[in-house]
């Protein structure tokens, strides 16, 4: 009989011939972590970001962003129904740089929606019969948003809009399914990760992606000090290029929410130009497993994958699709 080789990784318990998407490691939360005592902070004005780096507990630079924006619930969709002049400008500004780019029937994808203010203000200007595809990390942000955009989104794109809970890193949607992916502000805090989620994004991306984002490149020293100091993307293009994207421009916001964090029009195209030719199958625009990237059905209050047995639940009407929501159920 052979022997076991425990270097080997074939022999990790984690190994899977599919993968590192399936074998990834799934970070903890710390034991130590009080949700009620980071909601009594933010109510009282403190940096939830900040209060999490000098905490002492050990949590991922992923972590502490999610946990910072789930904890800020409400606040996006609550500063925007204050502040509707501001947000329909932006919507518009947003719509002039996508319009080149979209056509009646196609399929958008917003990634990190967060309360879907802004795709909700870009519905106003959106080409008729466009299926809406919108997704953040945070099921609280994403249950906050659907509550505003019921009442801001357009209604017949609202009608069409499918809303979930994932992660930018792994995507639960074919290859090339999307039209159009646009991001605005979600690659943002993301230093460190470009390559990883640029190679993500041009990965469901069928015709263009849109990132409306900071660029390093066009910023003055003090906004590059802002960057440096939360943690901000850098160098994009370099990482576009890197990712298999050719970028065709960059262009400024002419009206940006935040002066002093203006947001430029990344105009990118995969390099795999052939992926707009393939013909699209209506199973396409199914979910996928986050896990191993195979196909997904849906039943009633969850998704689930035959193939390989990896449940997912849907809650309040919201799938939620990150790889540590899965619950193994290998017999329907």
């Amino acid at each position: 009989m052979e022997s076991l080789d425990v270097n080997s990784p074939k022999n990790h318990p984690l190994y899977s011939p599919y993968g590192d998407l399936e074998r990834a490691a799934i970070e903890e939360w710390p034991a130590a972590l009080d949700v009620q005592l980071l909601r009594e902070a933010y109510e009282r004005g403190e940096n939830i970001m900040q209060k999490l780096q000098m905490s002492g507990l050990a949590l991922t630079r992923s972590q502490i962003i999610e946990i910072s924006y789930d904890i800020q619930a409400g606040s996006y969709s609550s500063w925007a129904s204050d502040n509707p002049s501001v947000i329909a400008q932006y919507g518009q500004n947003i719509f002039q740089m996508c319009a080149p780019h979209l056509r009646e029937g196609d399929c958008l994808l917003d990634c990190g929606a967060g309360e879907l203010t802004s795709l909700s203000a870009l519905s106003q200007c959106l080409p008729a019969s466009m299926q809406l595809y919108a997704f953040d990390l945070s099921l609280s942000r994403i249950r906050a948003g659907l509550a505003y955009a019921a009442s801001e989104m357009r209604h017949d794109l609202f009608a069409n809009l499918h809303a979930f809970v994932a992660e930018m890193v792994a995507i639960p949607l074919a290859d090339a399914s999307m039209d159009v992916v646009i991001t605005m502000h979600a690659l943002e805090p993301n230093h460190g990760r470009e390559l990883q989620l640029l190679t993500e994004l041009l990965r469901v991306t069928r015709r263009k992606l849109l990132l409306f984002e900071p660029s390093w490149e066009h910023a003055t020293p003090a906004i590059k000090e802002r960057m440096q100091q939360h943690g901000y993307v850098r160098n994009l293009p370099d990482w576009i290029a890197q990712a298999g994207g050719r970028l065709l421009s960059v262009t400024p916001l002419v009206h940006p929410i935040n002066p002093m964090n203006p947001t430029y029009c990344f105009v990118v195209e995969p390099l795999a130009i052939d992926k707009m030719l393939q013909p699209l199958d209506s199973q396409d625009h199914n979910f996928i497993c986050p896990r191993s990237r195979v196909p997904m059905e849906s039943f009633p209050g969850y998704w689930w994958s035959a193939e390989r047995g990896w449940l997912y639940p849907v809650v309040h009407g919201v799938p939620c699709l990150r790889r540590h929501h899965a619950v193994l159920m290998s017999r329907p």
